[in-house]
């Protein structure tokens, strides 16, 4: 009796947001059974390079004395690709015999999906599914960030007032982690104006450059930096990304107010 009563309150809350589209009034229900989602109708569901499966309940308002199946079926207004976002880890989801409840298990692909993230919408399928039913889940790729650390950095600059004596340097820089995602490193210049000519001519230093910048799923991005000239911006064009792979973080940067621009390649140390 209290499977049964649990299952009619959690149909009751499903039903009070979408009484217009089904027109049933659980509380004075007394029908045949009704197959439903337990847990309304949305969730999300962040994918990590490890993550596990994600579990979407249904439910029924009686008990049968045999299981009952229901087909999955993609909703052709999805965004989340099957084999490319998720894979239905089966694709039907099956009530036990003498039971309320069956659980559909989803299982996401963090290399198919997106920071920006992409909907699926699954509609169930059978007998005594209520009219209408269908889920839909924001699938995310949630991406750990772990920049932090001692890096070689190698810069080939494109301009600066002092070309072509200078074109390249080679130094050691810390990526310092300011919060999750967020990382400071001083003299982004890569050496130019902390030991390079714009330190002995101009008086910069290693903390003329400072700049802070965000990583997510490999990509690079800041704004609102400066030099003691003017903003500092991704370079058009240029490469500001992480390999996932080997750590390698490069970083295309230009100075707006005279043009000062390079890319330097951080190698982890």
């Amino acid at each position: 009796m209290k499977k049964l009563l649990y299952a009619f309150l959690m149909l009751a809350v499903f039903i009070s947001c979408e009484n217009e589209d089904h027109g049933v009034d659980v509380n004075n229900y007394n029908g045949p059974n009704i197959t439903y989602f337990t847990n309304g109708i949305a969730g999300n569901y962040f994918v990590t390079p490890d993550a596990g499966v994600n579990s979407i309940q249904i439910g029924a308002t009686s008990i049968s004395t045999s299981e009952r199946t229901y087909t999955l079926q993609v909703d052709t207004s999805s965004t989340a690709q099957e084999g490319v976002d998720f894979n239905f880890v089966n694709p039907s989801v099956t009530i036990p015999a003498g039971d309320y409840f069956g659980e559909i298990l989803i299982q996401g692909i963090f290399e198919g999906t997106t920071s920006s993230g992409s909907n699926l919408i699954i509609n169930l399928v059978g007998d005594d599914v209520m009219t209408g039913s269908k889920y839909t889940l924001f699938i995310v790729q949630q991406c750990v960030s772990d920049l932090a650390g001692m890096y070689s950095v190698t810069t080939t600059y494109g301009y600066h007032d002092f070309l072509p004596d200078y074109a390249t340097n080679t130094m050691e820089a810390e990526i310092v982690e300011i919060e999750s995602g967020l990382y400071q490193v001083e003299d982004m210049s890569g050496g130019l104006y902390s030991t390079g000519p714009y330190s002995t001519n101009y008086g910069t230093d290693s903390t003329s450059f400072t700049v802070q910048f965000s990583e997510n799923c490999g990509l690079i991005s800041w704004e609102g930096q400066s030099d003691p000239w003017g903003p500092v911006v991704p370079l058009e064009g240029g490469t500001n990304s992480v390999d996932l792979n080997t750590g390698v973080i490069t970083i295309s940067w230009f100075a707006e107010k005279y043009g000062e621009n390079g890319v330097s390649v951080y190698t982890p140390l």
